[in-house]
């Protein structure tokens, strides 16, 4: 058995056991809960293909933060000591995080859809299209989940969470840094904040792009296809900055 095979079985297994935990602990229920109110609410009405991905796009991030969390939580205990002791690694450790949070918020994304296709399906979309729009927003999730990681007690210090939060307020800041704000500003620190905000911003644009190429599923363009590398190229990165600073720094568990 090679050791791309071992990492694999390790990682699976780790997975399945961080699912496992997770459905003992009863936290489900509010996944359940959230994925049959958000069909009730907003999905029995009649629809058409960009309200169902719009309604989708906006209902997993937000259950993706949820999801993330909890099993942060989960992994971020004394007790997991017992599980890097028995030698999985702390990046075997990091990603069955990642991919039991993505397969909890992925599921139920899964359940929505099927709910839609057998009991109402909107008018305009057929399988072709549930799969255009679909891979954008899983990628999404993804995207939010390895955020998420990233910016865990377990992974990065108090100052480097604050040091990324920062930049991410910076890149949203031009929706309340203008005016008399920005006029103040002397010409140095202007171009400054204009350069990290299209740095910062620039790294935040497949995700945005992502949504819309969900709702509108049009891959006519050679921009969609770039769109999906550059999310799945961002994706790529967050998990291995965070496996990468996880490996550089001691391993402390919460002590709740």
């Amino acid at each position: 058995m090679n050791s791309l095979t071992r990492f694999s079985m390790r990682l699976l297994r780790f997975t399945g056991f961080t699912l496992l935990e997770y459905l003992r602990s009863g936290r489900v229920a509010i996944e359940i809960i959230a994925t049959l109110a958000v069909y009730f609410v907003f999905l029995r009405r009649p629809m058409d293909a960009p309200y169902f991905f719009s309604t989708l796009g906006i209902f997993t991030p937000v259950l993706a933060l949820y999801t993330t969390a909890i099993i942060i939580g989960l992994g971020d205990r004394p007790q997991s000591y017992v599980s890097l002791a028995h030698g999985i690694g702390r990046g075997t450790y990091l990603l069955g995080l990642f991919f039991s949070a993505c397969a909890i918020v992925m599921g139920a994304y899964g359940l929505l859809s099927l709910g839609v296709a057998l009991l109402n399906p909107p008018v305009d979309m057929n399988l072709g299209d549930w799969l255009l729009g679909t891979l954008p927003l899983l990628l999404n999730i993804g995207l939010l989940v390895a955020l998420m990681l990233l910016l865990s007690p377990l992974v990065l210090s108090t100052g480097w969470r604050l040091l990324v939060l920062g930049l991410i307020a910076l890149a949203f800041s031009s929706n309340f840094i203008g005016g008399v704000m920005l006029e103040a500003m002397p010409e140095s620190g202007r171009a400054l904040l204009r350069a990290v905000q299209a740095l910062v911003g620039g790294l935040l644009v497949p995700a945005f792009y992502g949504f819309q190429l969900a709702v509108t599923r049009d891959y006519s363009t050679p921009t969609a296809f770039a769109n999906l590398l550059a999310q799945a190229s961002l994706l790529a990165s967050l998990l291995g900055l965070s496996v990468y600073a996880l490996s550089r720094r001691d391993v402390i568990f919460s002590s709740q």
